[in-house]
């Protein structure tokens, strides 16, 4: 179908809508007698009602066809929402982006045999020095085969553990329930190696945890479970105000997502994300930030958060109320401090 021409359509809308006007005119003022009298009367009138017709139809027409196109359907308060919501948004990601750690999560396997070669696992000692033995606690006791960490497999280490190779680590039974201000270790005994050369295999197999292999699995959207976790003040303070204002939620809005239990058999399958998700890794790990579930400890200078191991079903590795253990490094001394708390 052959398309109208608009210049065509105006001056056919214009004709029709003056010839209206003209004859409502002449009714009302009476003026139809005077007009057929005087044919140049006639003609200035019909002149008049089609200049002011044609100028209220181009008025119209103009203000249709530029309204829309400064405010393409949306009014000046949605320009606006949408505005707020955009910068909300950039400040989002760049929270995020500010935030975020690199982290080495492990997860937690059973084994029901001797993990064989450079392996790391929860509740078996398996390589030590020639001629060393099992630590004993301050009555003579065994301390408990607890975790053989070997650092040279993970993807990425805290600076204070990049000249260690092998962790080794012994503790007493519920270490969780020593006081850390007269025992700072909990009772456990660490034993860093820094080369892997020279050690020999041993077996020293808990009698309180089932042995589990730890497989590291690289991360690098780790983030802070609230503010004694870490990030900074300032970055908080941001966080808070954003939280205020437009009555969004850290967790939920900002990390996206919540990872707990990552041992659990469905592990692969929670563990995959779209690369935009930010999470707190409330799990075994290296490095990245300690999940506190109570508040944060004192730590002397020089003393850096390097590993957490959490409650472990697989492992039967309850640390009172769904706990966890937090461990600090400090390189320069050799020195561990241990933390551990719970719900």
């Amino acid at each position: 179908m052959k398309k109208r021409s608009p210049i065509f359509y105006y001056i056919g809308v214009v004709a029709g809508i003056s010839l209206l006007v003209s004859k409502l005119v002449s009714r009302v003022f009476g003026l139809k007698e005077t007009l057929l009298t005087n044919v140049g009367m006639f003609i200035a009138y019909e002149l008049v009602i089609l200049l002011l017709v044609s100028l209220g139809v181009y008025v119209y027409h103009r203000r249709k066809s530029t309204v829309p196109a400064s405010i393409p359907g949306k009014t000046k308060k949605e320009k606006k929402h949408r505005a707020v919501d955009e910068r909300v948004e950039a400040a989002i990601w760049e929270l995020r982006n500010t935030l975020r750690k690199n982290a080495v999560v492990l997860r937690s396997t059973a084994a029901t045999e001797r993990p064989e070669g450079q392996v790391s696992c929860l509740g078996r000692v398996t390589w030590q020095l020639p001629g060393e033995e099992c630590p004993v606690d301050e009555e003579g006791n065994p301390l408990q085969a607890f975790a053989t960490i070997f650092v040279p497999n993970m993807p990425e280490v805290p600076a204070a553990l990049s000249q260690v190779a092998l962790i080794t680590i012994f503790a007493p039974v519920e270490a969780w329930s020593e006081d850390s201000d007269e025992k700072p270790t909990l009772g456990c005994v660490f034993r860093v190696y820094s080369s892997l050369d020279g050690l020999v295999p041993c077996d020293y197999v808990s009698e309180e945890l089932k042995t589990c292999v730890l497989t590291p699995e690289a991360v690098t959207n780790d983030m802070p479970k609230w503010p004694d976790c870490g990030g900074g003040e300032a970055t908080w303070d941001r966080i808070l105000a954003l939280e205020k204002k437009h009555k969004i939620d850290y967790q939920e809005d900002i990390c996206n997502i919540l990872y707990m239990n990552l041992n659990k058999e469905k592990f692969p399958a929670r563990f995959e994300a779209a690369p935009a998700v930010h999470a707190i890794y409330e799990t075994h790990k290296i490095g990245g930030y300690p999940t506190y579930a109570q508040d944060a400890p004192e730590m002397p200078e020089g003393y850096e958060f390097v590993m957490q191991i959490n409650y472990d079903d697989e492992a039967e590795l309850y640390i009172d109320d769904c706990g966890s253990y937090y461990f600090y490094y400090n390189a320069e001394k050799n020195d561990w401090r241990v933390y551990a708390d719970s719900y």
